[in-house]
C-alpha cells in the first residue's frame, strides 16, 4: 500500500491529503493564537451576490445572473456561503481519497496502477462536484453570517465582547455582539486607533466598519454594557 501511495501515478493524490492535514493544523494553531486563517482568506475574496442552493438528489443550482465565468464558478462551488478554507479542505480530501481509491481499484483489478492523467480526469470531476454539493449543504445548516451592508451598519454603536484573540491594527479578533432583536453575531474587530490593543474578554464599542472588519474602542460607559442575558455562552 505504501508503494502505491508514493508511486508516480498516485503521489499527487497523496500530497493533497498531506496538504489538507497541514491546513487543518494551521487553522487549529491559528485559533489558539487568536488568528483565523479562514477569516484572513475570506477577507480578500470577492463578495458574490448570489442565490445558491443545492438539491441533494440533483445538481447544484446557482442563480448567478450578472456574474462572470470565474465568479459564477466560485458561486457554484459555494465560495461565500462557507469559509474558503473549509471548502479547500473538503476539495483536497476528496481529491486525494478518490484518486487513491481509483488507483487502488485499478491495481486490484488489473494488477497495476493506471496512468496518472487517466485517474486525474474522473478525480477532478467527482471531487469538485462533491465539494460543491457538500459546501452548499453545509451553508444551509451553518449559522448565517451577516452579509447585507445595511444589517452590518446597524451593529455600529453596539457593545460587543471579544471572544477570541486580542485585537490590534495588524491582527483582528473575534467579537460577539447582540443586535436589537436579540440575535447574536460574530464579527471581526480591530481597534479604531493605532497602538491600541483590545484584550480578549473586554467589552468594546463598535464605532465603524472598514470592509468586513469593525473598528472598536474600549467601552467608555458601563451603562452601555450588554444585558446580562446576552453574555452567556
Amino acid at each position: 500500500m505504501a508503494q502505491l501511495l508514493f508511486s508516480s501515478e498516485t503521489y499527487l493524490f497523496t500530497l493533497a491529503i498531506f496538504v489538507m492535514l497541514a491546513l487543518a493544523l494551521l487553522e487549529v494553531v491559528g485559533m489558539v493564537f487568536g488568528l483565523s486563517l479562514s477569516g484572513l482568506v475570506d477577507d480578500v475574496l470577492p463578495d458574490l451576490d448570489i442565490d445558491a442552493d443545492v438539491d441533494m438528489d440533483a445538481d447544484v443550482s446557482v442563480d448567478a445572473v450578472g456574474l462572470g465565468p470565474v465568479d459564477g464558478f466560485l458561486a457554484w462551488l459555494a465560495v461565500g456561503k462557507v469559509p474558503f478554507i473549509v471548502l479547500l479542505i473538503i476539495l483536497l480530501t476528496s481529491f486525494g481519497i478518490i484518486g487513491v481509491l481509483i488507483q487502488y481499484t485499478a491495481a486490484s483489478v488489473i494488477g497495476s496502477s493506471i496512468p496518472f492523467w487517466m485517474a486525474l480526469i474522473p478525480t477532478v470531476i467527482v471531487s469538485f462536484w462533491f465539494t460543491a454539493t457538500t459546501g452548499h449543504a453545509i451553508g444551509r445548516i451553518m449559522p448565517k453570517e451577516e452579509t447585507d451592508a445595511r444589517s452590518r451598519n446597524n451593529l455600529v454603536g453596539e457593545v460587543a465582547i471579544l471572544t477570541l484573540g486580542n485585537a490590534t491594527m495588524a491582527l483582528q479578533a473575534e467579537a460577539r455582539v447582540t443586535d436589537n432583536f436579540g440575535t447574536r453575531h460574530y464579527v471581526q474587530v480591530i481597534p479604531d486607533q493605532p497602538d491600541i490593543t483590545l484584550m480578549q474578554g473586554d467589552e468594546v464599542l463598535l464605532v465603524g466598519l472598514k470592509g468586513s472588519l469593525f473598528t472598536a474602542i474600549a467601552n467608555p460607559h458601563k451603562n452601555l454594557s450588554p444585558r446580562p442575558d446576552t453574555l452567556a455562552d
